[in-house]
């Protein structure tokens, strides 16, 4: 500390036994200094504020600034403490079946199939194509490929007429969304669908209002077991070949 601020504790220290309740300004006016420093001087010796710094030298217990949640972080943290690998383990069993893999994705969830094919490419031979349009999508599919279609709600345009139209090809379907709605999987009908949780987002907001980061949360794990299955197949590979060379 400087002189001054060694000056400046000194003084208020030995009020703060006598009067706890010891206002910033007043401390200031003490020390003959402003307010600002007063704040700056706290915090460079570890105190997050005055009134940290006046309960540990009054000699009463530092009680933490409360951090509010937001209710969506809150969900998360839910959806994380509860998240269920088997999920992952019955996507990979029908993903793996595929050469040819078509993400479909609309509004904000495009971008998801989008970063999607981004990671995918980078641990995967497969082909990998993104599509927001009914048309191409349908040039794309055939018996030997996969469609993967995100939707939070399934409700933000309806499916119907885009796995209509591709049925006779053989194409198989997945469906991943967010939110749990039994009603689906009868209107739309289709086997494989996903629900990733069944915390909900609040219902006053639009389906591309809705955040997707439950989406990533399921990526980044597909793409960590992709890596995984990837790296021991390397490694079984190099131990089978130094094997064969001695």
């Amino acid at each position: 500390m400087s002189q001054l601020e060694l000056s400046v504790h000194n003084k208020i220290t030995e009020i703060l036994k006598q009067n706890n309740n010891l206002k910033i300004l007043e401390a200031a006016q003490l020390g003959n200094v402003s307010s600002s420093q007063i704040s700056k001087y706290v915090r460079k010796l570890g105190f997050e504020n005055f009134k940290q710094y006046k309960q540990h030298f009054g000699g009463q217990q530092i009680v933490p600034p409360s951090i509010t949640k937001s209710t969506e972080l809150e969900r998360l943290q839910k959806i994380i403490e509860n998240f269920n690998p088997v999920l992952i383990d019955n996507f990979l069993k029908i993903y793996n079946k595929y050469n040819k893999i078509v993400l479909y994705g609309l509004g904000p969830s495009f971008i998801c199939a989008q970063y999607f094919s981004y990671k995918l490419a980078l641990v995967s031979e497969k082909s990998i194509y993104v599509s927001q349009s009914e048309t191409y999508t349908k040039n794309l599919v055939d018996k030997d490929t996969l469609l993967i279609v995100f939707s939070v709600t399934g409700k933000f345009a309806s499916f119907n007429d885009l796995f209509h139209s591709i049925k006779p090809s053989g194409t198989e379907i997945m469906l991943i969304l967010e939110e749990y709605d039994n009603s689906l999987a009868l209107a739309l009908d289709i086997d494989n669908i996903f629900y990733l949780t069944k915390y909900t987002q609040s219902n006053d907001l639009l389906a591309f209002e809705k955040t997707r980061t439950v989406f990533f949360i399921f990526i980044e794990e597909v793409i960590s077991r992709l890596m995984a299955g990837r790296n021991a197949a390397t490694e079984v590979h190099l131990s089978s070949g130094h094997k064969e060379g001695q």
